[in-house]
């Protein structure tokens, strides 16, 4: 079976594309660093479903790019090579809030402001604000 349809099979196939629009999109965030085509932008829910494609990915020896929301300027979602770009978008949910602990668990594709705004109704705030727009994978 050919990787589209392998991963399509994991995540469904609204949730896979190869078309060059969506590839270039998620060449390289926001740095100065050379943009790389992925083969391929998998948009998962689940951590299962990340654990699925990432076992996929190793089986066809194909490189994984975690994206968030690409506003990086370090080039910290720019792939380096071809292969599976992971958009977070998502799985974007406060998993658990230790208010008494001052810890939150959150997946990585939930924006820094989406985060603060639920925090504030505990009195809490994430401090590290690189920008409104950025997000925590």
């Amino acid at each position: 079976m050919n990787t589209v349809k392998l991963l399509e099979a994991i995540v469904g196939a609204e949730h896979v594309s190869s078309a060059e629009a969506y590839r270039a999109l998620h060449a390289g965030d926001q740095s100065s660093h050379h943009k790389v085509l992925p083969d391929f932008v998998v948009w998962p829910e689940t951590t299962a479903q990340v654990s699925e494609i990432v076992k996929l990915a190793g089986e066809r020896q194909l490189a994984i790019t975690g994206w968030g929301a690409g506003s990086s300027l370090e080039g910290n979602s720019t792939p380096l090579r071809a292969g599976i770009v992971l958009d977070f978008g998502r799985m974007n949910q406060i998993l658990h809030l230790y208010e008494n602990d001052f810890q939150v668990t959150v997946q990585p594709g939930i924006f820094y402001k989406d985060m603060n705004k639920r925090l504030a109704q505990s009195g809490l705030f994430f401090a590290p604000d690189p920008g409104a727009n950025a997000s925590i994978g």
